[in-house]
């Protein structure tokens, strides 16, 4: 099965990163401000968009504050089940954000658009943390 991989270096301490990824302050502040959940194992992120589908992401782990796992349980098309692993560590004095996207039944359908998604968000995740001001990438 293909993988979706990501990486991106953030000027920002690892638990700032962490707070980005398990807060619903966090999310909304880089994803869209249409977030809801709490963060919390098992519980269930929602991420809404104005004429979009509605994303919904299980927490699967919470590892603070090294790795963040989600699992797709609403989406459209074959996203569902697929996994997204973010693990932060640093590297030249910055925190590294390594991004796994995987579980996904080939490259076509959502895989595509999925990769260029994340990269994306990856980048507003970047400016949040780094500038401490909502980046989201979505409304």
């Amino acid at each position: 099965m293909p993988d979706i991989d990501h990486e991106i270096k953030i000027d920002g301490p690892p638990d700032r990163v962490f707070a980005a990824l398990t807060t619903l302050d966090g999310v909304t502040g880089w994803h869209t401000p249409g977030s809801r959940g709490s963060g919390e194992v098992g519980s269930v992120w929602v991420f809404a968009y104005a004429g979009h589908p509605e994303f919904r992401w299980e927490v699967v782990t919470s590892d603070a504050p090294t790795r963040v796992v989600w699992r797709c349980v609403q989406g459209p098309g074959d996203s569902v089940g697929t996994t997204a692993t973010f693990t932060v560590g640093s590297a030249d004095g910055r925190t590294v954000v390594e991004l796994q996207h995987g579980g996904w039944p080939g490259t076509h359908g959502n895989f595509r658009k999925c990769n260029t998604t994340w990269g994306v968000l990856l980048h507003h995740l970047r400016d949040y943390v780094e500038t401490g001001h909502p980046a989201a990438a979505f409304e």
